[in-house]
């Protein structure tokens, strides 16, 4: 004798073939919260009566150590050295952490990739310790060109940079840094 039922529940009768797995949801994806975004503005040059650049330092260490810097050297992370777009190779620069007043010298021997815009200047592990800002990582600092007669200032070298340029008596501007491309 045959009964007219309906496909699902003479199926409902029957074992699956199929066997669910056990243990396991459907998998949802995962959000992580917003990280806090922390602002930091790019580099400017302040105002007009002081010297430099004006924003943020970080600094890098033995990840790169041994590597080709742009200059062709090879990075060591107990040299005063920094990697900065914004002034020319192999210039001598004072950075100063703004919030302890602490000076450094250092050699511009790299360039910094493009993806860091905001910061100012990225410096070595050494002058990060000297610095005290490795636990920090990035701090706000000023950076200015050093004088031509810095080397026979001794101590005072290194805040002696910011201070204002002497003017041109001919044209009023301060004098320019040598190196750039278009100088003549």
């Amino acid at each position: 004798m045959l009964l007219n039922v309906a496909p699902s529940l003479a199926a409902a009768g029957k074992k699956s073939a199929a066997k669910p797995v056990a243990g396991k949801s459907a998998k949802r994806p995962v959000r992580k919260p917003p990280s806090p975004r922390v602002e930091i503005g790019a580099a400017e040059i302040i105002e007009r009566d002081t010297t430099g650049l004006h924003g943020s330092a970080s600094f890098y260490g033995s990840g790169f150590q041994g590597r080709k810097t742009s200059t062709g050297e090879r990075f060591d992370v107990r040299q005063f050295t920094a990697a900065t777009n914004h002034f020319p190779l192999g210039s001598m620069l004072a950075v100063r952490r703004l919030d302890n007043d602490r000076c450094a010298i250092v050699k511009v021997n790299d360039r910094m990739h493009t993806k860091h815009r905001r910061r100012v200047i990225d410096v070595s592990r050494s002058v990060a310790e000297y610095l005290d800002m490795v636990r920090a990582g990035v701090v706000l600092v000023r950076v200015a060109p050093m004088k031509p007669d810095w080397r026979g200032q001794g101590e005072l070298a290194c805040h002696s940079a910011f201070e204002p340029e002497v003017l041109c008596d001919a044209c009023g501007q301060p004098p320019r840094l040598p190196g750039f491309p278009g100088d003549s």
